[in-house]
């Protein structure tokens, strides 16, 4: 693997970090309830972010994977702000930054992709 490519996944995983943190936060930040008197709405947060994690645990494994899955997160995060959160406006935009993320994500996963076929055929 070459230095750039090595700094370059580094950082990502860095990235990944950070919006990890950030994400914790925000949920403790926002006191969701969690329990049988929650409603889907609420519940909902949780279940996105579970989708968030398996993205973060899957990047260490498969950065194409990984890219995918954060790039569903978001749309997954629009459904929600679109038909079931009224107030949720504002996580979209909190959102975009992990999109983008996902989407660096993929790009490297392609690459690395390509230069693993190329250097085996």
């Amino acid at each position: 693997m070459k230095k750039s490519a090595k700094v370059f996944r580094t950082t990502l995983r860095v990235l990944s970090i950070v919006a990890l943190i950030l994400y914790i936060l925000f949920l403790f930040g926002e006191r969701v309830p969690l329990g049988f008197q929650a409603t889907f709405a609420e519940t909902s947060v949780y279940l996105l972010f579970l989708v968030f994690a398996l993205g973060f645990v899957v990047l260490w494994m498969n950065e194409l994977i990984a890219g995918i899955i954060l790039i569903v997160w978001y749309g997954i995060q629009w459904c929600l702000v679109l038909w079931v959160w009224v107030d949720g406006g504002m996580t979209v935009i909190l959102g975009f930054p992990i999109a983008v993320l996902g989407v660096l994500i993929l790009i490297y996963g392609i690459k690395q992709r390509r230069a693993s076929m190329d250097s085996v055929a």
